[in-house]
């Protein structure tokens, strides 16, 4: 792969193509790691997009209240897939923010968090709504270290396989989350296998590696 070192400078989505899909390799819990989540969900440097959250380990809030943390504007659009037990609603976060009514911002619950089959399906219904709004789509998926808590790596892979193919067709901006220090070496390369674009922290600073 390429690598490139990226200038903490400037934000790392200059340096991650639009459509592409990305592996954020990445401890969970570091300021880093929502910084950069935010910068790959803003490939334009603008909130006018539909964005699309896939969240295992953190609750409808959470998501919007750290998009609101980093920007003053909601997105175009949101959906917010939350499975298990982060089911909960996003409008508490409209008020503490002064921002409009969350007419736009949709909470989809999944109550079975290793129902892929279900996750799919939904995901595409998502993406097909969004066809026609002229809009362009980003999306973050957090994350796979929890989701490989429920499904074998054979079944992971298969599924994101077609995932980030269905993501490609619909040209989506898309990273998944995946703490290498939480996995053995050999599922973070068997996942790594995936993606056409690699963002890692490495010695406090992020490296980009694409094929």
């Amino acid at each position: 792969m390429r690598s490139k070192g990226h200038d903490e400078s400037e934000p790392l989505r200059a340096d991650v193509e639009r459509g592409a899909c990305v592996l954020l390799l990445t401890p969970s819990i570091h300021s880093a790691t929502d910084d950069a989540c935010h910068d790959l969900l803003t490939p334009t440097g603008t909130t006018d997009e539909n964005v699309l959250w896939v969240t295992y380990s953190r609750s409808p809030d959470t998501c919007i209240r750290d998009w609101l943390s980093r920007t003053d504007e909601r997105p175009r659009n949101a959906r917010i897939v939350s499975v298990g037990e982060t089911t909960r609603s996003a409008s508490a976060a409209v008020g503490d923010s002064g921002g409009p009514d969350p007419t736009n911002d949709v909470v989809e619950p999944l109550s079975n968090p290793g129902d892929l089959t279900g996750l799919g399906i939904r995901l595409s219904e998502i993406l097909k709504e969004w066809d026609d709004s002229g809009t362009d789509t980003v999306a973050c998926f957090d994350s796979l270290t929890a989701l490989l808590q429920y499904a074998d790596l054979q079944t992971v892979y298969k599924f994101l396989h077609v995932l980030t193919g269905r993501f490609d067709t619909a040209d989506v901006t898309a990273h998944f989350h995946l703490d290498p220090e939480a996995c053995d070496q050999q599922t973070v390369s068997t996942l790594t296998s995936l993606f056409d674009t690699v963002v890692e922290r490495e010695d406090d600073e992020w490296v980009v590696r694409r094929r």
